[in-house]
């Protein structure tokens, strides 16, 4: 298994010819490599071989390219800076943000050994990055130039922290309703920052219920895609929490800490599709029932593209098997942060109506 998906590894950097940086002509051997090493600009970085695929350490990494991480053991979050480039990732969640912007790849996604050391896979360095890759069985060569610029991310400009409403409606109005007929709730626990006791936490999006939406909300309610964007997620494979008891105890370790990990939370909110639309905009949509089969990431979608069906997973209604909880859950990225955090509670009412009434 070792020598075939070494061997795959090997074809697939043949092919890379795209990328900012250059990459070498031949494909070094390392017989012996002790740690990360950078020579006339050739970084050779030690990598571990498993059945996944080829993953490398953290720090060896930052060795080579500089820059810094920190890993949250509460929220089993990673951040990472690369240059001008700021990473996000969540353990257990197959997406990469990069200065804002989520990355249509399920390749790259935290890796924590026993010793809860710090592993990504080889292809944070192919895409993250952007950084062509040659393999040999001991190491990964690319060529390293040195700090560059920062890749996509917000204008240099932006101030999203001082928007109003007519300025978030503004940014937001070529969003379409996810549910034809429906009509978004006004219901105060239904829109962003209600409490939420039961996780110990706050409401980070908007729910569409059938009481309070209409549109008859149900598990054949299609969800669309609301704008021209592009797949990120795509749960295809998604296993609800197995018992009530197994998801009581993630509830139990948020009255803990007195807060809701972010890995937590991403189980929380069930089966999920997340879109990323043009100028930093981002669309989670969470406790779905189902996903058509041909619903890939990388996939162009626009406000046609049916991305799910309405659902309760991972809710207390997913795992007691009685049908409540049915509902649309979103939450609005701009460049990473909830579009709700500039404005007052009014003013996210009246853009909610403002956009889809």
């Amino acid at each position: 298994m070792k020598r075939f998906i070494l061997g795959m590894l090997l074809v697939g950097a043949v092919m890379m010819t795209s990328g900012c940086q250059q990459t070498t002509e031949e494909d070094p051997t390392q017989d012996n490599l002790e740690g990360p090493q950078l020579e006339e600009d050739v970084a050779k970085l030690p990598i571990e071989i498993k059945e996944e695929g080829a993953r490398f350490k953290v720090d060896d990494l930052l060795q080579i390219t500089g820059g810094d991480y920190s890993f949250d053991e509460l929220h089993r979050t990673l951040e990472i800076t690369v240059d001008e480039d700021q990473f996000y990732l969540i353990d257990e969640v197959p997406v990469l943000e990069r200065n804002g912007e989520y990355l249509a790849t399920d390749r790259i996604y935290l890796i924590l050994d026993e010793e809860d050391e710090v592993y990504l896979p080889t292809a944070f360095i192919e895409e993250g990055l952007n950084t062509p890759l040659t393999f040999s069985e001991e190491a990964a060569t690319f060529s390293w130039f040195g700090p560059t610029e920062a890749v996509g991310g917000p204008p240099e400009a932006f101030n999203f922290e001082e928007w109003n409403a007519d300025q978030m409606v503004a940014y937001l109005d070529f969003l379409e309703k996810p549910i034809a007929g429906a009509e978004v709730s006004t219901v105060s626990t239904h829109l962003p920052g209600a409490p939420r006791a039961y996780r110990n936490g706050f409401h980070e999006g908007i729910d569409w219920y059938d009481f309070s939406s209409g549109g008859n909300i149900n598990t054949d309610t299609p969800i669309y895609a609301m704008g021209e964007g592009i797949v990120v997620r795509a749960d295809q494979e998604y296993d609800e929490y197995p018992s009530p008891e197994v998801r009581n105890q993630d509830l139990a370790l948020t009255a803990y800490y007195g807060e809701t990990p972010e890995y937590i939370f991403d189980r929380l909110r069930g089966r999920q599709v997340w879109v990323q639309y043009p100028n930093g905009v981002m669309n989670r949509f969470a406790h779905l029932d189902d996903i058509p089969e041909d619903l890939n990431v990388g996939d162009r979608v626009n406000a046609e593209t049916i991305i799910g069906y309405v659902g309760n997973s991972g809710t207390s209604g997913a795992v007691n098997q009685d049908q409540s909880e049915l509902h649309l859950h979103q939450d609005l990225l701009i460049y990473g942060e909830l579009f709700w955090k500039p404005l007052s509670q009014e003013e996210v009412r009246e853009v909610l109506i403002r956009i889809w009434k």
